[in-house]
């Protein structure tokens, strides 16, 4: 397995082409399980010979399934901040990274479509990720890896109450869905926090792109059911669908509301991101997930041709700092960054 961290900077993830279904809106979607061993304290409340001894063993029992054989292998201690900042922008990691304890491990498929983090808050977390709105695919492709782990050591599990976890809120079948949203529409029409409301109602979680209940950043939101319990996956996996399907009809209708209420100030703001990102030597990431965003509305809403959504979402990627200081080859002050953005950002949409 390939254990250059640095190099996962040039390697884009297989789920960002946007391929999948409801592209214009939804960037992708990812399923999580949250599995322990019997027996064993959970990570926060275990000692280092513990964990040293989890560690060892779900990391031998992950690599041998096919779907990790090529992949990535990441000791998380031995990781620089830098490094961390760059799992995290790859979404392959939260932001608990930061604090960074004995024997956490990542690996990750060739593709970084499927993921494994050892010792998180967790013994083990088991990710997929598909392009678009695809939660039935994403829950096939994890429990396609949970089930031979599944034979080879004995999980935490209750007959009363599902598999046992750290937090008590993924109880159950441990099955935690997001979806990466853009809501643009939404947000310009002023309905977003309807149905931000909405959603928490349904025991939907709702939060921006970047960290925990944060700063909104390019109208990207993460969405995300709150409860596993009494449910099997695929009822979480229908209500998923069924919900988020909702939101999208939401966003597609304000779209339309805001084409036929403005059409040229919506055409001014796109056609506006689109020219920065075509044109600027220098740019921030503020204005960069702004611009993005305005161009990926236009593109989405027929203004201008698209040059593909997987080249919107890669770019949503690409141009996080980590990934500008890793592809530099060495530490960018803010104007480095800024730059090295516009750079980046003006080597495809000066074409479009």
């Amino acid at each position: 397995m390939n254990r250059d961290v640095s190099a996962l900077a040039s390697t884009d993830a297989a789920w960002l082409d946007g391929d999948g279904p409801d592209a214009d809106v939804v960037v992708a979607t990812r399923a999580r399980l949250a599995r322990n061993l019997a027996g064993l304290p959970f990570p926060h409340r275990a000692g280092a010979a513990e964990l040293g001894t989890i560690a060892a063993d779900l990391d031998r029992q992950v690599r041998r399934l096919p779907a990790f054989a090529a992949g990535w292998a990441v000791g998380i201690e031995a990781c620089e901040s830098r490094q961390r900042q760059l799992l995290r922008e790859k979404m392959l990691a939260g932001p608990a990274l930061l604090a960074v304890p004995e024997h956490r491990v990542l690996l990750a498929s060739a593709d970084l479509g499927t993921a494994a983090l050892v010792n998180g808050e967790d013994h083990l977390h088991l990710c997929a990720w598909r392009a678009g709105l695809a939660p039935a695919a994403a829950v096939a492709a994890v429990m396609a890896v949970d089930d031979p782990l599944g034979a080879a050591y004995a999980p935490a599990f209750s007959e009363e109450h599902g598999y046992l976890t750290a937090s008590p809120g993924n109880v159950g079948t441990g099955l935690r869905l997001t979806a990466l949203l853009h809501l643009p529409g939404l947000v310009m029409a002023d309905e977003i926090d309807k149905v931000i409301n909405a959603l928490r109602q349904l025991e939907f979680g709702v939060r921006g792109l970047v960290g925990e209940g944060r700063t909104v950043r390019g109208a990207l939101f993460r969405v995300g059911n709150l409860t596993t319990l009494g449910r099997d996956e695929t009822e979480i996996a229908d209500d998923f669908a069924s919900h988020v399907g909702k939101v999208i009809v939401y966003e597609r209708a304000a779209r339309e509301l805001l084409l036929g209420r403005d059409r040229r100030g919506l055409e001014d703001i796109a056609w506006r991101g689109l020219s920065v990102l075509r044109s600027a030597r220098l740019i921030t990431a503020q204005e960069a997930w702004d611009c993005l965003s305005s161009a990926r509305l236009g593109a989405g809403c027929g203004l201008f041709p698209s040059p593909g959504w997987g080249a919107f979402n890669r770019l949503l990627v690409r141009h996080q700092s980590a990934h500008l200081e890793l592809a530099a080859g060495h530490p960018l002050d803010g104007r480095g960054r800024a730059a090295a953005r516009a750079d980046l950002l003006r080597e495809l949409f000066a074409a479009s």
